[in-house]
């Protein structure tokens, strides 16, 4: 079962990395739609609900090629660990302008975490790298990984 995980995680970071050629830097609104079409029949097959309240995003000005693969990845990480370990049964994507500010925000309802002792380093890496702020909730019923950008 693990292999097969391991197995789908490489192939959907491989067609990631293949759709994230053709993104425009900074346009964060294109990344999460192709996010949604790779991943939402995945999300399905594993019988978690896919809510998306995602509205129009400005270009996020820095975020270049190498910048974007970075933010997918850590979506991506965001996504899979629910997938592997929040046995959730929701999955909520959020996106929206807070005055000039970019947030995107990455929601479950699956069992939580100690987010202060258990954040995942490559998330902290991967958002300082790109020059998002990072800031992660957990409990059981919610957990919420938000990024912004100004």
């Amino acid at each position: 079962e693990e292999l097969l995980r391991t197995l789908c995680d490489s192939l959907d970071q491989l067609k990631l990395s293949i759709d994230s050629i053709h993104l425009p830097p900074g346009d964060v609104g294109a990344l999460l739609a192709a996010l949604r079409y790779r991943l939402e029949p995945r999300l399905a097959a594993a019988g978690i609900e896919f809510e998306w309240a995602v509205d129009e995003v400005e270009p996020v000005e820095g975020l270049d090629a190498l910048g974007m693969r970075q933010l997918q990845f850590l979506l991506f990480e965001a996504i899979s660990n629910v997938l592997q370990h929040a046995q959730a049964t929701v999955l909520r994507f959020e996106a929206g302008m807070q005055g000039k500010t970019v947030q995107l925000r990455v929601i479950d309802n699956g069992k939580g975490f100690d987010a202060v002792k258990h954040l995942p380093r490559s998330l902290a890496e991967r958002s300082g790298a790109i020059g998002a702020r990072l800031a992660v909730e957990s409990r059981p019923g919610r957990t919420v990984v938000q990024l912004e950008f100004d």
